[in-house]
């Protein structure tokens, strides 16, 4: 008998509007999988920010597609996700979503943790981080007050006030800052002048200009000892290998690359060119966060804060205590559905 696939749309709202060099806005639409084979449920997530060409509706008629290939098992699933057909570039987050579902109902069925079932052998210690979105200086405090207390702080500049937000946190706050430009900068300047703000509680940089400005991004990169992190300039691994004299760092994320099977390539292949590893997500819930959390024995650094920015979460997961990670005891993904979702069923 087929799987039983259903999904359930649902806007996660941030605690606080979160405005970045991409604009302002006050959650994520998003959709739920559910999977449910021989009486084991399995869950994943496709959140999905407006920047991003995948849309929900887009995500809901892929998965009619995928039902309609009766895929009969979770093996059987994991091979139709492999179809690049089906699963090409502007399908990433839906095939996540799958991805994370069955890894999660692999996990519970044979009682391991994910992060056993993948083989994440290597364990670095990762630095975690939580961001500050684009804020006046005078509400700094109040913001530092609702975070928890990880090991730097993740600092969104591309913005006028970049500068004068740097200097107030590095008088507020005691911990080493990474500053995210989400493309915002527009010469290598006004990148370095914000890298030497930060002085020596400096963690790195990320995607200071747009992806097609290859001239700044090589020439900053031929500048400063600082380890630079491409986001959306490194989607897969293919842009990874090509990457190599443009970022010392990459950002993976699950909705980028497709799921956790990639995103471990991904790391492990960055190992080997000698790129350092963070963990990024795109404000997912504890669902999503806690799925990639999984990989942080690959990392470097570990940017999965969604879980504390989120006020309508409906999942629970993993921990977060004096700068560390601390992951669920339960098999598979280990988070834990803590809210009513209106699951609807997939019909071919």
């Amino acid at each position: 008998m087929p799987l039983r696939i259903s999904y359930a749309p649902f806007r996660l709202l941030f605690k606080h509007p979160f405005e970045t060099s991409h604009g302002v806005r006050d959650g994520t639409d998003s959709i739920f999988v559910r999977i449910e084979e021989s009486g084991v449920t399995g869950y994943g997530e496709v959140t999905l920010p407006p920047y991003l060409k995948e849309k929900p509706a887009q995500v809901v008629e892929r998965l009619k597609e995928v039902v309609a290939r009766s895929p009969a098992s979770i093996p059987a699933l994991l091979r139709l996700l492999d179809d690049n057909v089906l699963f090409g570039p502007e399908a990433m987050g839906c095939r996540n979503g799958l991805h994370t579902a069955s890894i999660d109902v692999l996990g519970k069925a044979v009682n391991k943790p994910v992060h056993q079932l993948i083989e994440v052998n290597i364990l670095k210690s990762s630095v975690t981080l939580v961001t500050l979105g684009i804020t006046p200086v005078e509400d700094l405090q109040a913001k530092l007050t609702e975070l928890p207390r990880s090991g730097g702080l993740k600092v969104k500049v591309g913005h006028a006030g970049s500068k004068a937000m740097i200097m107030a946190v590095k008088q507020l706050d005691a911990r080493p800052i990474f500053l995210d430009a989400n493309q915002g900068l527009s010469s290598v300047e006004q990148a370095m002048d914000l890298l030497e703000s930060a002085g020596s509680r400096l963690l790195g940089m990320e995607q200071p200009f747009p992806v097609n400005d290859i001239v700044n991004q090589r020439e900053l990169q031929g500048k400063i000892k600082a380890c630079v992190y491409g986001d959306e300039s490194i989607q897969d691994e293919f842009e990874l290998e090509h990457s190599l004299k443009l970022f010392n760092g990459v950002n993976i994320k699950l909705i980028k690359c497709g799921g956790l099977d990639r995103a471990k390539a991904m790391a492990v292949r960055a190992g080997e060119l000698g790129i350092k590893v963070m963990l990024g997500s795109m404000s997912e819930s504890s669902l999503g966060c806690t799925a990639m959390a999984h990989l942080a024995g690959q990392a470097d650094i570990v940017d999965l804060d969604g879980p504390w920015l989120i006020k309508n979460d409906p999942f629970e997961g993993m921990d977060m205590r004096n700068g560390k990670l601390i992951m669920p005891d339960k098999p598979g993904i280990g988070a834990v559905l803590k809210a009513e979702l209106d699951f609807s069923p997939i019909c071919a």
